[in-house]
């Protein structure tokens, strides 16, 4: 099992944030994760990851307790995860070639992740994987130059470079035009599939989420609403899910809470 949320609660200054919920993703799901602003989305998605600490219930990732381990373990655990913001935190000054590169250094020693952050190794897998986000002549731009999207593509550049088992992400197309979106997303799609791994992702569209998603996790007020294959879903059950709030589509993306997260 890639993931497993056992009655899993969050509470963050003092207000509950999400409900007790369970869910389990298998090994090589592929789950999108909808409901209005506010719903609860992006703090699942932290617990997925282990950035924040459930207050109660339990989470399994990719079968073990992240908060039962020593920190050797954790770093180990954390470098099979990939992790997609809505707002990737590249740092200004650096060049993309060392930003998607760096989506390895959790595999390697202290000593050599040092050495790749001094000069940038691997440049050929690093070209390839931002080609395939079509920004192969970005490779040694600074990341304070790129706009955007563009940023948002980076992102999904360096977890496609680290190739990991579990990949949750964020809003990761919100900035991104329609054909664009659904071309990134489709290719997400792709790329676990092809390495049979976990994907969890949080989209505002449901017309994007409907389009590539098999199974979706529908979140309102930091309770699931539904969790239900595609040919089960309903216009009602959208409707009361996105109740006082329209529903984005593809032509129309929205934007979210516009809050920034820094990496774990």
């Amino acid at each position: 099992m890639s993931l497993r949320f056992d009655a899993a609660s969050l509470s963050l200054g003092g207000s509950r944030i999400l409900q007790p919920l369970s869910l389990q993703l298998a090994q090589g799901e592929q789950v999108a994760l909808i409901g209005p602003s506010g719903a609860g989305k992006s703090s699942l998605l932290l617990l997925a990851n282990s950035c924040h600490r459930p207050d109660g219930g339990s989470v399994e990732l990719l079968g073990q307790d992240p908060w039962q381990l020593r920190a050797p373990a954790l770093r180990r655990l954390r470098s099979r995860i990939g992790s997609v913001y809505q707002h990737p935190p590249l740092p200004a000054l650096q060049r993309v070639v060392t930003a998607i590169g760096a989506g390895q250094l959790g595999q390697l020693s202290t000593l050599a992740a040092l050495r790749r952050l001094l000069w940038p190794q691997d440049v050929a897998a690093i070209r390839d994987a931002l080609q395939r986000v079509q920004l192969g002549d970005k490779l040694w731009q600074r990341c304070d130059r790129l706009s955007g999207g563009q940023r948002q593509r980076v992102g999904i550049a360096r977890v496609l470079y680290q190739q990991p088992e579990l990949l949750l992400a964020d809003e990761p197309v919100s900035a991104l035009d329609p054909r664009l979106a659904d071309d990134t997303v489709a290719l997400l799609c792709a790329d676990a599939r092809q390495r049979g791994a976990t994907l969890l992702v949080s989209l505002h569209s449901v017309e994007l989420a409907l389009a590539h998603f098999p199974r979706l996790i529908g979140l309102r007020d930091g309770r699931i609403a539904f969790d239900l294959p595609r040919a089960e879903l309903t216009p009602s059950l959208l409707t009361a899910l996105y109740a006082g709030e329209q529903p984005a589509t593809a032509d129309e993306p929205a934007l979210g809470s516009g809050i920034r997260i820094a990496p774990c």
